[in-house]
């Protein structure tokens, strides 16, 4: 390839839903240092081969379809690119009038094994049909994996597998119930930056949303007094530019605090329940402490003299981040070592648009 610095490729993927002609189109711009994940390892887009390539695009591919059969109505609505239209259908099948107030309808989902639905509102000659609808100039990619998103299979935030039995079920003693596990992928927040634009961090936050709206729900418990706890991730591992990335996968509530007004403290029995209860959750030694939370109701997001003498004295290892939220304003924020390990900054988090509206 080149040794030049300033170069940068463009790769184009193109994503299809199988079994029909939809196609989704997303150019990316990637730089001579970032690298395409491949199993556990990850190689700069200089030395993948263009197998390695196809390959990868495979997997993504898939995931995004994966993601997207597991995303409700609702949730398509609560997007910010997706326009969610849902119409009647006449007898034969044409469109009539669209249907207002639709999230209140409910769909009867038949007992018969040809898995036909129809609207508990609608006279039965018509069915509804739900039309997911991006908006101009936006792309599938686009309106799914926005401000960094990405998408990983995670328990904890899965969609219930239901059983879609009739209401009034007749025994039948010779076979048992099968539940089949649900696909259902947990959304994550956050990106690898490019090394330049790091500001000098030690590590690289990603957030599960399991524990991201764990967290917040903590903070809006209490309006008037901060609260706190820590956030638990696998061990954090040192990547070639020399930084750590720090994946949250779970939240323990810091229990037995001693809260006045605008400082929280954690007591020896806070200690103590975290840590009890961070082995009984991983008996297998499988997830440490990655850092703390705490909330600044009113306050903003900043770290306190007091904050700054708890980071430095009880989360010292260079990869333990912080993480404030304030439950009035909303807003939320990390900060972080730097890489000398020298000072705690404020970490640029890549917020997609669905974590930065999620209150």
């Amino acid at each position: 390839m080149t040794d030049k610095t300033d170069v940068t490729y463009v790769a184009q993927i193109t994503l299809t839903l199988p079994g029909q002609p939809d196609k989704a189109t997303a150019v990316v711009t990637l730089a001579p240092a970032d690298k395409i994940p491949l199993g556990k390892t990850a190689k700069p887009l200089s030395e993948t081969t263009l197998a390695e390539l196809s390959a990868y695009g495979e997997e993504l591919e898939a995931e995004v379809w994966d993601t997207f059969e597991a995303i409700t109505l609702h949730d398509l609505r609560e997007d910010q690119q997706i326009n969610i239209q849902v119409m009647a259908l006449d007898g034969e099948g044409q469109a009539t009038d669209e249907v207002e107030n639709w999230l209140t309808h409910v769909v009867l989902l038949d007992d018969s094994d040809t898995g036909a639905v129809e609207s508990e509102t609608n006279p039965p000659a018509s069915e509804a049909e739900a039309t997911a609808e991006h908006q101009p100039g936006q792309s599938a990619t686009q309106a799914s994996d926005d401000s960094g998103m990405t998408e990983t299979t995670a328990a904890g935030a899965h969609q219930d597998a239901g059983d879609h039995s009739p209401s009034t079920p007749e025994p039948h003693p010779s076979t048992t119930p099968t539940i089949i596990p649900s696909q259902a992928r947990v959304r994550v927040a956050g990106a690898r930056l490019p090394l330049a634009e790091s500001g000098g961090a030690a590590v690289d936050v990603l957030l599960d949303e399991a524990p991201l709206r764990a967290m917040q729900a903590h903070a809006l418990s209490s309006l008037d007094r901060e609260v706190a706890g820590v956030m638990i991730g696998r061990q954090p591992e040192k990547q070639p530019d020399g930084r750590y990335i720090v994946h949250v996968i779970d939240s323990i509530i810091a229990k037995h605090t001693v809260m006045q007004g605008a400082s929280v403290t954690y007591t020896p029995e806070s200690w103590r329940y975290m840590t009890d209860t961070l082995w009984e959750r991983y008996p297998d030694e499988s997830a440490v402490i990655v850092g703390w939370y705490h909330t600044h109701p009113g306050f903003g997001i900043f770290l306190s003299g007091m904050d700054l003498f708890i980071h430095q004295n009880f989360f010292t290892q260079i990869w333990h981040v912080a993480y404030v939220l304030d439950p009035r304003a909303r807003t939320s924020g990390f900060f972080c070592w730097n890489r000398q390990r020298t000072k705690v900054n404020r970490y640029d988090f890549q917020w997609p648009n669905w974590a930065a509206g999620s209150w």
